[in-house]
């Protein structure tokens, strides 16, 4: 049952994260005029659509990136403890289930992965993705919640005092790991996890600014 369940949190959280949310975005509020990935830095995330249509926009991008994230952990952590046989390690009710959203697991910590995958590389728009780094954030909240939400707010006054998503990312995520550790007693698995996810959405960041460049735009045959 659990390789099943992995297979399957790989697979939901890949097409969740897949979703081309900066794409779809960009299409409706310019009437199919622009297309994120050939405008401004060709990256399909939140940073690019805010230069493109404006905060409140890139905020909303943001926001549901993030969900993504989140959402994906949450759902295979909420699956597995459900699907756990009953015994002392498990003797939960059904009200008691909602425990077991933040009780970490590995179909969990797949579908989180696999998310930010789809986010990076999502199939409908070519693997023309995002650089991951709202949703790399909502797998983190989920996976790490009390880190998360301790330094929620520090990490809003960084980014609206420096208007960098790269410094309060990398805020965050090492806060987080210090956080998790010397005051929550985290287990290490979940914290060396999340140091991978930073590591990964790093390695994107610099793949993106270094190599990628918008897509040319197609001229329609005569």
């Amino acid at each position: 049952m659990i390789l099943l369940l992995s297979g399957a949190a790989v697979v939901f959280g890949y097409l969740l994260g897949s979703i081309p949310v900066a794409y779809l975005a960009v299409k409706r509020a310019s009437a199919g005029v622009i297309d994120v990935r050939r405008s401004g830095d060709g990256n399909a995330g939140a940073n690019n659509v805010g230069r493109l249509l404006g905060r409140r926009w890139a905020f909303l991008v943001g926001g549901v990136d993030l969900a993504k994230g989140v959402a994906a952990v949450l759902i295979f952590n909420l699956l597995a403890h459900w699907l756990k046989p009953p015994g002392i390690d498990n003797p939960a009710a059904a009200p008691d289930l909602l425990a077991g959203l933040f009780t970490i697991s590995r179909p969990g910590m797949l579908a989180g992965a696999a998310a930010l995958a789809g986010q990076v590389w999502p199939a409908w728009v070519r693997f023309r993705g995002g650089r991951g780094a709202a949703t790399a954030v909502g797998v983190t909240a989920a996976i790490l919640p009390g880190p998360a939400l301790l330094l929620a707010l520090p990490a809003a006054a960084i980014l609206a005092i420096t208007r960098s998503t790269t410094v309060t990312l990398t805020f965050m995520y090492l806060s987080s790991l210090v956080v998790a550790k010397a005051i929550f007693n985290i287990d290490w698995a979940p914290v060396w996890y999340c140091l991978g996810i930073f590591v990964a959405v790093g390695l994107v960041h610099f793949w993106t600014v270094r190599f990628r460049r918008p897509a040319p735009e197609t001229t329609p045959a005569a």
